[in-house]
C-alpha cells in the first residue's frame, strides 16, 4: 500500500494536554502518536491540535483558536493529503457560546467542508477523503473540576452525550466519513474533559485499526 498522509485537526485532546501539570503528553503517549505507531510505514499522521480551539468562534484575545479561520493555512501547509480529519466541538460547549449539540455538530461539519474546499481549490481532482470525528463525552468530574466554571454543568454533559448522533447526521448530510471517539475513549477523572494516558492509548489504537482497515 502506498503511504497515505492523514491530517488530524483538533483541540487540546489532539494536542495532548496533560491536566496534572498543564503540560503535554509525549508523542509516544498522545493518541495521534499511538495511531502513528500502529500505522507506521503505511500511513503518515500529521498532528494539528491546539488547546482551546473552537469550531468557528472567537474568544476575546484568543481569536487564533477559531478553527475555521486557521483551516486554510493549515491545509495548504500539509498538501497533498489523502484524508483530513476534524475532531472539534468540546470547547463549543462553553457557557459563553450557549450552543446546542446540533449546532456544534453543524459548525464542526462547516470546518471540514471548508477543508474540502481548500483541497479542491488547489487539486480539483484530489482523491482526498474527509472524516468527521465526534469528540469524547464530558464526564461527571467536570462539575467540580478546574474548568467547570466555563461550562454549564449537567447540561454540558447532556449535550456531549448527544454529539455522536448529531455528528453522524452531519457526516451523512455532507458525504463525510464518520468516527465516534466516545465509543473508544473517555475523559479522565481529574477534570472530566481531557483524556488521560490510558484513554489516549485506547483512542490511538482504535483510530489506527480503523485507518488500516479503511486503506486495506
Amino acid at each position: 500500500m502506498e503511504d497515505k498522509r492523514v491530517l488530524i485537526y483538533g483541540d487540546s485532546n489532539t494536542h495532548g494536554y496533560r491536566v496534572s501539570d498543564g503540560l503535554r503528553y509525549s508523542k509516544e503517549e498522545r493518541w495521534t502518536g499511538i495511531c502513528q505507531q500502529i500505522t507506521q510505514g503505511k500511513i503518515e499522521i500529521l498532528e494539528e491540535g491546539l488547546n482551546g480551539r473552537t469550531t468557528c468562534f472567537d474568544e476575546d484575545g484568543m481569536e487564533f483558536r477559531n478553527g475555521l479561520q486557521y483551516i486554510q493555512p493549515c491545509i495548504r501547509t500539509h498538501l497533498p493529503l489523502d484524508m483530513v480529519c476534524v475532531m472539534l466541538g468540546s470547547n463549543d460547549l462553553k457557557a459563553a457560546f450557549r450552543l446546542t449539540a446540533e449546532e456544534i455538530a453543524g459548525q464542526a461539519a462547516r470546518v471540514l467542508a471548508r477543508a474540502r474546499e481548500v483541497v479542491e481549490s488547489k487539486y480539483p481532482d484530489s482523491p482526498c477523503e474527509y472524516l468527521l470525528i465526534s469528540p469524547i463525552e464530558a464526564g461527571q468530574e467536570l462539575l467540580d473540576g478546574p474548568f467547570g466554571w466555563e461550562f454549564e454543568g449537567l447540561l454540558t454533559i447532556k449535550k456531549s452525550k448527544e454529539f455522536a448522533l448529531c455528528f453522524a447526521k452531519e457526516a451523512q448530510d455532507h458525504d463525510f466519513l464518520f468516527f465516534d471517539a466516545a465509543k473508544y475513549a473517555a475523559a479522565g477523572k481529574i477534570d472530566g474533559l481531557h483524556m488521560d494516558a490510558a484513554n489516549h492509548r485506547k483512542l490511538g489504537e482504535a483510530m489506527g485499526r480503523w485507518l488500516l482497515a479503511h486503506y486495506a
